[in-house]
């Protein structure tokens, strides 16, 4: 099934790429072999919340219950207008209820393996895919990215000043999916506001949260006092499995689900939200500098709410 876009004046999203004939679908469909035909790199399968199968041409297709129609748009619109280094997308279509992003594959590796492993598949950060000196050029090409983005925002502005979704609407990504919120949210303090309901009902007032919820409280608290936080245009998710790297070189930056606005200290929460070598986590504080307040609070957070889920 094809799917019906907005398409825009300018031809941005066009209709091969969002309504693409039913021949074309009719070609992929029949490569989409589970759990044969998932992509693997360096040996090893790519794993995630959604599949990625590669179909053996150059072209992988992404898959699964997260998967959206804006995300594919977030994607051609970052080609379009930055330098940020993002897969070409080919086609968009529904089948069996689920969104297909047919993409290119990209000659990389996440950085997730890559600062661990080597080219072989085995785990050796003494010889790793990237080397200890290079993690640091690394995390320099990461900020000059997120420096983009937040510049490609105020070039394209929110009509109203909100966190939520890229273009619009409320956050609809696998960090809210446990309790979508309704709306996107006016403030930081309505921000702070959900993550304190989600600590709440997760731990129903358990002396073990208490300290980060406190934390939170007070950074809500704070915050009312000052409106002065603008939501800034982010990738949602720049951890290190997001981050496709070939050598000490950024190739591409994947996963466009959590496009949106967000506060500034999200982006650097999110690259560090994720188990890393400490050569790592030197070159994150070298670019980003130590851990601020927010960033510590919500890296607490969101680790309180993932161990809950075991």
């Amino acid at each position: 099934m094809t799917i019906d876009s907005d398409f825009d004046g300018n031809g941005l999203y066009p209709p091969h790429i969002f309504n693409p004939p039913q021949e074309e679908i009719d070609r992929i469909v029949p490569r989409l072999v589970w759990p044969q035909g998932k992509l693997r790199v360096i040996g090893m399968e790519v794993y995630g919340q959604n599949t990625i199968y590669d179909i053996g041409d150059g072209r992988i297709v992404k898959t699964g219950r997260t998967v959206t129609i804006d995300e594919a748009k977030a994607m051609v619109f970052i080609r379009e207008h930055t330098n940020v280094p993002v897969p070409k997308v080919y086609m968009v279509f529904q089948y069996d209820g689920w969104v297909h992003i047919v993409m290119e594959r990209i000659d990389g590796v996440a950085l997730r393996e890559s600062q661990m492993y080597n080219a072989d598949g085995t785990f050796d950060p003494e010889a790793s895919l990237t080397p200890r000196d290079g993690l640091r050029g690394v995390m320099q090409q990461l900020q000059e990215i997120i420096d983009e983005i937040r510049s490609l925002g105020h070039r394209f502005p929110q009509r109203t000043s909100q966190f939520g979704s890229w273009p619009c609407g409320p956050y609809r990504n696998s960090y809210f999916t446990d309790k979508l919120p309704a709306t996107p949210f006016r403030t930081i303090s309505e921000f702070h506001e959900y993550w304190l309901e989600r600590l709440d009902k997760t731990y129903e007032g358990a002396a073990i949260v208490q300290p980060v919820v406190e934390q939170l409280r007070q950074l809500r608290d704070k915050s009312a006092l000052c409106h002065a936080c603008t939501p800034v245009l982010s990738h949602g998710d720049l951890a290190p499995r997001n981050i496709l790297v070939k050598g000490d070189r950024i190739v591409a930056i994947v996963d466009w689900e959590t496009f949106g606005w967000y506060p500034a200290f999200w982006e650097v929460m999110a690259a560090r939200n994720e188990l890393m070598s400490k050569a790592l986590i030197e070159a994150q504080s070298d670019i980003f500098g130590e851990i601020t307040l927010e960033v510590g609070v919500y890296l607490r957070v969101r680790r309180c709410l993932a161990a809950s889920s075991f």
